[in-house]
């Protein structure tokens, strides 16, 4: 009977040692290196919540899931082996904040990805690769403030596609807020409003107390970058046109904007600095996608049989 007991344990805990592995089997190999299901998951996850972010339809198929997916795992897949060849490593600092968005992330949705099978160590994987993906492309774009030339080109785009100014946002509705104000209303606001403007003339200082007194304080100062949602069709290119250190009235069909427009190179080189790995992003993350779409392709892919298919059945 102990025999048998023991032939029997022995039977579960090689199965119980076959499901593990089996939970974090190869899923695909991609050019010699395997993906685990783990790391597929994470990725095909994120594709199947939110496909409109990868191109495809609110409802796409499972063939169009399967191809995001792989592609995913080939850009990761792809930072991984830059950084490396690159002979780049990460700092201190960085790999804490990798630890910190790890652990920020488990917290929150700890249950979700135990549901579909991610671990805490595989986000860390994923996150780390990300942080790779940032330090290469530091490394390629980013040659310093030194280089001039390099330099009056991130300036040029900062100064040229941000604005900065004070304004404020009057409805043209009753004190109810809700009530629309009469055509006499309307252009009693507005006359006031340029009265204003014509008294303070290029004090911008004395406009703001003008409209503070009436009841209509200037915003603190907005820095507003070009295609930033928030503000109406047309706003951001009248004040980008706008003079500096004056006031303009810009009129739409629901409301009024008084701005005071603001020199943004007076901010100093602080502002800019903190928007300058914004900028160089903007300009060059098109041809560094373009790049890393370029090898991607050249990647070969094998499916370990159905496995992939099998892992889109279940998560969707």
């Amino acid at each position: 009977m102990k025999k048998t007991v023991a032939v029997l344990l022995a039977v579960i805990m090689i199965f119980s040692l076959c499901a593990c592995t089996a939970q974090k089997k190869t899923v695909l190999t991609i050019s010699g290196t395997e993906i685990d299901s783990e790391i597929f998951t994470y990725y095909l996850d994120k594709v199947v919540h939110r496909p409109t972010d990868y191109g495809l339809t609110d409802n796409p198929v499972d063939k169009d899931i399967k191809a995001k997916t792989i592609d995913e795992c080939k850009k990761y897949l792809a930072a991984n082996t830059d950084f490396r060849d690159a002979g780049l490593s990460l700092s201190s600092a960085e790999k804490v904040d990798i630890s910190q968005t790890v652990n920020d992330f488990w917290v929150r949705f700890e249950n979700h990805y135990k549901e579909i099978g991610v671990s805490k160590q595989t986000l860390t994987k994923v996150f780390t690769s990300e942080a790779y993906k940032e330090a290469i492309f530091t490394e390629t774009y980013d040659k310093g403030m030194s280089d001039a030339a390099a330099e009056k080109e991130i300036q040029d785009y900062f100064y040229g596609n941000y604005i900065s100014f004070r304004t404020i946002c009057i409805y043209f509705t009753a004190a109810d807020g809700v009530t629309p104000m009469t055509q006499s209303e309307k252009n009693d606001l507005l006359e006031a409003l340029e009265g204003h403007v014509k008294t303070a003339g290029a004090d911008t200082e004395t406009f703001a107390e003008a409209v503070n007194n009436a009841g209509y304080p200037l915003s603190d100062s907005v820095l507003l970058k070009k295609g930033s949602d928030g503000y109406p069709d047309g706003f951001f290119e009248k004040v980008n046109t706008q003079s500096d250190n004056t006031v303009q009235l810009i009129v739409y069909d629901e409301c009024v904007f008084a701005v005071v427009k603001e020199n943004l190179r007076d901010k100093g080189e602080g502002v800019y600095a903190n928007y300058r790995s914004s900028c160089i992003s903007d300009l060059y993350s098109a041809e560094a996608d373009k790049k890393t779409e370029d090898y991607i392709a050249t990647l070969t892919v094998e499916e370990n049989g159905n496995a992939a298919d099998r892992l889109i059945d279940r998560i969707r």
